[in-house]
């Protein structure tokens, strides 16, 4: 494995404790989240975006002692497509992973092998096809953790009654559910765009600075909490709830990207279910791109530690996608 020395998070909500708003505001919560989508550029630049193509790498911490790396494309087309690509590999073994999500419609694609001239990890690899398609392969069931995902979806849009589905249809549902819950936390993270209410509930504090907390519920994916820097408007991070990850803490490994302190909690904040636990997900280092600020450092965690981080090299606003993008 590559030794890859990861930056501090730029963020300064690690530390804080939300204070209960005697009601939620919808009001408020609306006119905060215009403010924020005014700070990434403009409303009208931020909403006439509908596809989005985000290029970069990705570490990830697969349980203790255990950290896998490689390349990520992600393809999204509001309202309902989202595609994700990954490489990864070890002792010469390469690995190109797929899943999609196509409107109600789900599949995966698995190909790879022992390559014997290349270990792993490598530097980045070639992306053909002009919109990042890496090719073909032999197709596979089964989603995987990872950035936004892993675990079981809770409340994540309306679905059939497990016992009438067959276990192939159970499995498709349960990635359907997976992978919209999905989009729409990349949706809201890049783009500050959901289908759902939002509400203020309250502000966080930390010995840095203050943060507005919103609510947002979007149709399909589960109760979010997006907390806005107060000065800027910046979006700085998103909490939910959901079951926690295996992986070990990349921060204990000397990343430096360790929590300085606990999760977001408070009043305002919801207890979690049992097996369940507060996932967090963390956006830096904002850059223009096309008239739009866009965070490209990501780090996602469980509850003070970090998991995985992505350094985003590349983001392609409003590209023209191939006509089968999405198809299987």
């Amino acid at each position: 494995m590559r030794a890859r020395q990861a930056s501090p998070a730029a963020l300064i909500l690690v530390t804080l404790m939300c204070h209960p708003a005697h009601a939620q505001d919808a009001a408020r919560g609306a006119s905060l989240l215009a403010e924020a989508r005014k700070a990434l550029g403009g409303e009208d630049k931020v909403v006439a975006v509908k596809r989005l193509q985000v290029s970069g790498t990705f570490l990830r911490s697969t349980g203790p002692d255990q950290i896998i790396d490689g390349d990520f494309d992600v393809f999204i087309e509001l309202p309902d497509k989202y595609r994700r690509n990954e490489l990864t590999g070890f002792a010469g073994a390469n690995v190109d992973r797929t899943e999609v999500l196509n409107g109600t419609d789900v599949w995966d694609e698995t190909s790879g092998g022992f390559t014997g001239g290349r270990g792993f990890p490598g530097g980045g690899f070639g992306r053909g096809g002009g919109d990042g398609d890496r090719g073909g392969g032999d197709r596979g069931g089964g989603g995987r953790g990872g950035f936004g995902g892993g675990g079981r979806p809770q409340n994540a849009g309306a679905a059939p009654s497990n016992a009438a589905l067959s276990p192939d249809d159970r499995l498709k549902e349960q990635q359907r559910r997976t992978r919209q819950a999905e989009l729409a936390r990349l949706a809201l993270v890049w783009l500050l765009a959901t289908d759902g209410p939002v509400t203020w509930i309250g502000t966080a504090e930390s010995p840095d600075g203050t943060a507005d907390v919103l609510e947002v519920r979007p149709a399909n994916g589960v109760p979010t909490r997006l907390f806005l820097e107060s000065a800027t408007h910046l979006p700085l991070m998103i909490t939910w709830q959901g079951q926690p990850s295996r992986g070990g803490d990349l921060g204990r490994r000397g990343s430096g990207q360790g929590r300085r302190g606990g999760t977001p909690a408070g009043p305002s904040s919801p207890a979690a279910a049992p097996g369940q636990a507060t996932l967090e997900l963390y956006m830096s280092q904002y850059k223009t791109v096309n008239g739009i600020k866009l965070p490209h450092l990501i780090t996602r965690g469980t509850e003070g530690t970090t998991q995985e981080e992505l350094r985003i090299k590349s983001f392609k606003i409003n590209p023209t996608f191939k006509a089968d993008r999405f198809n299987q």
